[in-house]
């Protein structure tokens, strides 16, 4: 039995780490076409790449996890029933239950390893890699002068040339001054100029050959406004250095992004709940009770009142506004349209007390609607706080749902290799991605629960699991498919039936 057991670990250990760093790759490949556009261009050196790399890749683990259990367990189990390896091992007398149990505990090992990353690693790369993220994003592209168009990438600077030779030399050259004087005040005309840069690029030269610089000096006296003075200098050589400063990556303190949901683990996100949730009911507490106030005509006892006023006042208390209408937002634009409605019905006979009591009402119901929108705002970053939180769960547990259905499907299969086993994970992780979107949408949307969304597709997919694992111990042969068979007996059928008649 160990020798059975080392057999299937061998097998799994190695298809595993090769299908996770791939399928680590391919994710990363595709979060870099993502943000391709916001790093081309930006000149960023090799450790700011390598760092930013490792954090998505990181970022990415538990996404990858699921997928590479998968592919591995169905590629072990094909290549065993490929081989007839796994009917020799049935006819031994060992079950596939047995022959399962070194990759339970491996899948369940997984499982844990999966849950510790996504609570503990994740969140810090979160951080790591979102603030690097925006910090590129601010990074202002590499200097690219093109031909005949004007570059205002140098703070106070704007260059123009009509004709480049290559990246260093430049002619016909026009540069604006802004930094001189405000505005248009400086321009230096140059035939041709070099540029390069210096101080491990700190700063860059410009050599400029054979050209005038005109200068017009806006007037200081207050009783002179429109007398300047122009000034013409013309040269065979002059130098200017540009401080590229502006153009240095500038790293942001990764306290600023701390607060958002993805950069918390599981007593994070559960203080952030309890928070949000507090903070919630207090608002609607206080909206309620200061909500009175503005009701000066329907809440008289000499008034005379509509029996569905008079049951929605005796119902207006500090108790009944937290039993009753907590769990409802929308009851609050509705008691406002009652009263909207009670007055353009009651209350017509005086103009003066018509206008004010109308202008009272759409200002409760304007008040009302402001705060149940921020209210229902309140909702969603509860809403986007659980799924994480649940979330993390869900993950580490789809990786042990992925081993139900590879395993025992890769055993019906009876194919090994990367070709079927490859389309085969595809389409089970297609399905495993499309309802983890789906259901955070719908429950960041109020349509479904948080904790229906995370589980979603392991509730899909576990009992696939639990279907492949049944048919697999009696030896199944579902996906065994013989079309001349098929078709055959389809005649037949239809033969008997026609003699029949």
């Amino acid at each position: 039995m160990r020798k059975l057991d080392s057999l299937i670990l061998k097998s799994f250990i190695g298809p595993f780490f090769v299908t996770f760093f791939v399928v680590v790759f391919i994710l990363l490949l595709q979060f870099m076409l993502k943000y391709f556009d916001d790093i081309l261009g930006k000149d960023l050196s090799f450790s700011v790449l390598f760092e930013f790399l490792f954090y998505f890749s990181v970022r990415i683990t538990p996404d990858a996890l699921p997928l590479a259990v998968l592919l591995s367990s169905i590629m072990t189990f094909g290549n065993l029933g490929e081989n007839n390896e796994l009917t020799a091992i049935k006819s031994s007398g060992i079950s596939l239950i047995r022959t399962l149990f070194p990759l339970f505990i491996i899948s369940i090992l997984i499982s844990f390893f999966a849950f510790y990353s996504n609570n503990n690693f994740v969140p810090k790369a979160n951080l790591k890699a979102l603030s690097l993220l925006y910090d590129i994003k601010r990074k202002k592209p590499s200097m690219d002068l093109k031909e005949g168009q004007f570059y205002s990438g140098i703070p106070g600077y704007t260059i123009k040339a009509n004709h480049k030779i290559n990246d260093k030399l430049l002619k016909d050259v026009m540069i604006y001054d802004h930094v001189t004087y405000q505005g248009n005040n400086r321009v230096i005309l140059s035939d041709s100029a070099f540029m390069y840069s210096i101080l491990d690029n700190r700063y860059l030269v410009f050599e400029l050959y054979d050209g005038s610089s005109y200068t017009e000096v806006p007037s200081q006296s207050s009783r002179i406004k429109y007398i300047n003075q122009f000034y013409r200098n013309n040269f065979s050589f002059m130098k200017l250095i540009f401080d590229m400063s502006s153009f240095d990556l500038k790293r942001t303190k990764e306290e600023l992004f701390a607060g958002d949901y993805r950069m918390k683990n599981t007593d994070e996100l559960s203080n952030s709940i309890d928070s949000l949730r507090f903070n919630q009911s207090k608002q609607k507490y206080i909206m309620l009770k200061n909500s009175s106030s503005f009701y000066d005509y329907h809440m008289k006892d000499n008034f005379i009142l509509p029996d569905e006023v008079k049951t929605i006042r005796s119902e207006f208390n500090e108790e009944a506004l937290i039993k009753d209408y907590f769990t409802n937002d929308k009851s609050l634009i509705n008691l406002s349209d009652t009263f909207l409605n009670f007055t353009y019905s009651t209350l017509e006979y005086d103009r003066s007390t018509y206008s004010r009591a109308l202008n009272t009402a759409r200002n409760i119901k304007t008040n009302l609607s402001i705060n149940s929108a921020r209210i229902k705002s309140q909702n969603f970053e509860i809403n986007k706080n659980e799924i994480e939180l649940i979330k993390k769960y869900a993950q580490a547990f789809a990786c042990f749902s992925m081993f139900l259905i590879g395993a025992p499907l890769g055993s019906l299969i009876k194919r090994g290799g990367i070709g079927v086993p490859v389309i085969i994970s595809i389409v089970f992780y297609i399905v495993y991605y499309v309802l983890n979107i789906l259901g955070i949408k719908w429950a960041r949307e109020d349509i479904i629960s948080a904790e229906l969304a995370a589980w979603l597709s392991n509730l899909i997919l576990f009992p696939i699991g639990l279907f492949f694992l049944y048919h697999s111990r009696k030896d199944s042969r579902i996906f065994e498919f013989n079309i001349k068979d098929y078709f055959s007996s389809k005649i037949s059928k239809i033969k008997k039936i026609i003699k029949s008649f």
